[in-house]
């Protein structure tokens, strides 16, 4: 499946996330060669971003026009 997008942590460039036709959004570890996490949203992914003002929180929009926005915390994942 085709990958629309690949943005790199702004502050840690050790993660990217990337945003698939196959549904999917990817959490990656540069140095691994399987994501840490997969988010399935039902539907393609045409983008991803990271949040400028927090290394914890992304968003992604899907080809639908529905809006994810993710947010990590030390124990959980959030998804508003």
């Amino acid at each position: 499946m085709a990958v629309y997008t690949i943005k790199y942590n702004p502050f840690n460039s050790n993660y990217f996330l990337t945003a698939s036709a196959d549904w999917t959004v990817k959490l990656w570890d540069h140095n691994n060669t399987k994501p840490i996490m997969t988010f399935d949203l039902n539907c393609a992914v045409g983008d991803v971003s990271w949040a400028p003002y927090s290394s914890a929180v992304f968003a992604a929009v899907t080809t639908e026009g529905k809006v994810f926005t993710f947010i990590f915390n030390e124990r959980s994942l959030y998804m508003i």
